[in-house]
């Protein structure tokens, strides 16, 4: 066997440490050994969630006749997943030379069950069929190490399965490290043109390597004329990244999924592999974007611009130049105060770039002064034309663009059913945040009615939401995406998506939302069709910095009270701050609905095994369906201070072994109180960090410190009101 790269040769050291053997074998086509492993996040003996009681640490690989391919295999997983950036999968395969070797693997595929057995709908992760992949993950530990569950295994990949909509090609490339890494990209797309794929029903399915790229193919051999679909992928060599001598190859299954193969044939011929060429990285064209609205309430206007390059701006103001050749960097926002003389005012901005090339925006502002000493009266039925006074209330849109920086709307009672999005144009300012709240404490909701999507999305800054129900969304019921906002005793019920959730877009941390500050706010009864992604709250999937959750309740909501997820290809969150918040029967809704299910947690602070130092403090957790607070595999260096957790289903407190990280260099612990009162739930929280012995954890008998103090937990159950 050659030598293996430097990063699988690191992975390898860290696994042995742990007790771990990462199976790369040195089988030959000569010599087609196969054999079966499970591996990766979510494939560990006790994962649950939306899995049937007697199927819990089921993933399996049943060969006819072991050690071939002859006969039927039967794979089963109830467990891993298919992510943008990882996988965890239960995998029937055998070991070739992508040096000397390509391959076509083909077989006869019944699928059986793609989703969860409980009735509700698949989340996206599961799939099974024919996979090539360049390493496998370390074997799942069977028995399990107490406190540890399985992390990301990554790997650069092509496959061809079922996937939620339907037979799809699928490639991951971009994979440097075997636990995952930023900028990694996974391709799925639906075989073109292929129908429906019926279960209990057999396909002829096709993964070929050729010498430049993956061919996937599918037969439906039951359909008249047997039609064949197919899809190739340039990159033949891309699969011998993490380990440049060996692929592996074969049958797969991930999270909730089943199926028999039958009449495989694996067959391979020399490879004579091109090197797929390197792709420069593409550079956008240059742009240039005006953050200041058409729409203007008062004859002071705050004109912004920004653009992707350097250059020397120009603005002009009803043709007169008001700004002269001004250098400005990339991303760097060019303000400037001017004064509106007219009903509608003419710009142009002009940026010329070091290339020679020149950007322009022009637009014209509508100027529309409202005697709004009090602020803008709307209501339900307002109209556009109204003057915004409380008897001739406008409607929100059109107040949203006139209210001015500094200014109020004044939400009348009633119910508002269209969803409102507040752009990035109609931002307030540092000292002149603008305002949305009800008037004189009037009762408003926004009510979706199972129809309609986010209800509110919030992508300025500057602003403070205050004071009223965003419900029955068919998405989130508040969606922020601004900076420097206040949310204040609001309501998020009954949406199909979670609540509220904070989250950015693009690769750059600088842009993403930030010091945005949640609370005295409630958010309950949040279920999505899959019943495992609706939170009550969440900042997740790219968060800035000085996110801050303050005094908040979270109850019944289908999945956690609150989610920090990131995944590893995106990048990791930056820290937030849960302060003073209280968690509760999370996992089950408050009508009773999945009061026996295995999902929501209360505090669920990372994923996907990136450290981030979040801040956890003075929070409470109790009767959750999972776990109190869990770190969800992140070894960051987590505050968790003065926090409480009380009768979780699950562990109290879960803080886990992770094999690329020491305890040192883990979560802090202080002042944390463990209490568990129902012989059911009688599971000993498991903290691997730093931890003092002003903790009190749970044993699984007593609340006890280092120095085995005992806690008298009387005081403590008091604290389980909502």
């Amino acid at each position: 066997m050659k030598r293996l790269g430097k990063g699988v040769m690191v992975f390898l050291a860290i696994v042995m440490v742990m007790g771990v053997v990462l199976p790369v074998s040195a089988a030959t086509t000569t010599n087609q050994e196969w054999q079966s492993i499970t591996f990766g996040q979510s494939t560990d003996l006790d994962f649950s969630t939306n899995v049937l009681p007697d199927k819990v640490g089921v993933n399996k690989a049943e060969p006819e006749h072991p050690g071939t391919i002859d006969g039927e295999i039967f794979l089963e997983s109830r467990g891993g997943k298919i992510a943008p950036g990882h996988d965890g999968l239960t995998f029937y395969y055998t070991t070739l030379n992508p040096n000397t070797e390509n391959f076509v693997l083909e077989a006869d595929l019944t699928f059986h069950q793609l989703g969860p057995e409980t009735g509700v709908k698949p989340s996206g992760g599961e799939s099974a069929g024919i996979m090539v992949r360049d390493v496998n993950g370390p074997a799942r530990q069977d028995p399990m190490i107490e406190g540890y569950e399985e992390v990301p295994a990554a790997s650069n990949m092509f496959a061809v399965g079922l996937m939620r909509d339907g037979i799809s090609a699928l490639g991951r490339t971009g994979v440097k490290e075997l636990w995952g890494n930023p900028g990694s990209n996974l391709v799925n797309k639906v075989l073109p043109g292929s129908p429906e794929v019926p279960m209990d029903t057999p396909l002829r399915v096709k993964l070929e390597r050729t010498d430049t790229s993956f061919v996937m193919s599918a037969t439906f051999t039951h359909l008249e004329g047997s039609p064949t679909f197919k899809q190739e992928i340039v990159g033949a060599d891309l699969v011998q990244v993490l380990d440049p001598d060996h692929m592996q190859i074969g049958f797969y299954a991930a999270r909730n999924a089943s199926m028999t193969v039958d009449n495989a044939n694996l067959s391979t011929s020399e490879a004579h592999t091109v090197p797929t060429p390197e792709q420069p990285e593409v550079q956008p064209d240059p742009s240039l974007t005006i953050l200041s609205p058409k729409e203007s309430g008062a004859k002071e206007y705050s004109l912004k611009a920004v653009s992707t390059v350097d250059g020397k701006m120009s603005v002009y103001q009803d043709g007169k130049r008001i700004v002269n050749g001004k250098k400005v960097k990339a991303n760097d926002v060019l303000a400037k105060k001017v004064k509106l003389k007219k009903d509608k005012t003419s710009f142009r901005v002009e940026l010329n770039t070091s290339d020679g090339k020149q950007l322009v925006q022009e637009w014209t502002v509508n100027l529309k002064v409202f005697k709004d000493k009090k602020g803008l009266f709307v209501s339900p039925n307002g109209k556009s034309t109204a003057t915004g006074k409380e008897k001739d209330p406008l409607d929100l849109d059109t107040a949203i663009k006139y209210v001015h920086s500094g200014g109020t709307i004044y939400l009348l009672e009633g119910t508002y059913t269209d969803p409102i999005t507040i752009s990035k144009q109609y931002s307030g300012e540092k000292k002149k945040m603008k305002t949305l709240v009800p008037y004189n404490g009037a009762k408003v909701v926004f009510d979706g009615k199972n129809e309609k999507g986010n209800l509110l999305s919030l992508n300025a800054d500057y602003w403070e939401i205050v004071g009223f129900e965003l419900t029955r969304s068919t998405g989130n019921g508040m969606r922020v995406n601004g900076s420097y906002n206040k949310i204040d005793h609001m309501t998020f019920s009954f949406n199909q998506n979670t609540g509220f959730q904070i989250s950015g877009s693009g690769s750059n941390p600088d842009l993403w939302p930030k010091h945005n500050v949640i609370a005295n706010s409630e958010s309950h009864d949040n279920r999505d069709v899959t019943d495992i992604n609706a939170d009550g709250f969440a900042a997740k999937l790219g968060v800035g910095v000085g996110n801050v959750f303050k005094n908040n309740l979270s109850h019944n909501n289908i999945d956690d009270g609150w989610d920090l997820f990131n995944r590893t290809n995106e990048g990791p969150n930056m820290p937030v701050t849960l302060d003073g918040n209280i968690s509760y029967s999370n996992g089950k809704l408050s009508n009773g609905y999945n009061a026996q299910g295995t999902s929501g947690s209360g505090f669920k602070v990372g994923g996907e095994g990136l450290p981030v130092a979040h801040i956890v403090k003075n929070n409470l957790a109790f009767d959750n369906n999972m776990d109190g607070f869990t770190d969800n595999f992140n070894p960051g260096k987590i505050i968790v201070h003065k926090n409480i957790a009380i009768d979780n289903k699950r562990y109290n407190f879960i803080f886990r072994i992770n094999p690329y990280f020491k305890p040192e260099e883990q979560g802090i612990f202080t002042k944390n109180i463990s209490i568990k009162t129902d012989p059911d739930r009688m599971k000993a929280d498991f903290v691997s960090g730093v931890v003092d012995d002003s903790n009190y954890f749970f044993d699984g008998e007593r609340t006890i410190n280092s120095k085995g103090k005992e806690k008298d937990p009387k005081p403590y159950l008091k604290k389980m009101r909502p």
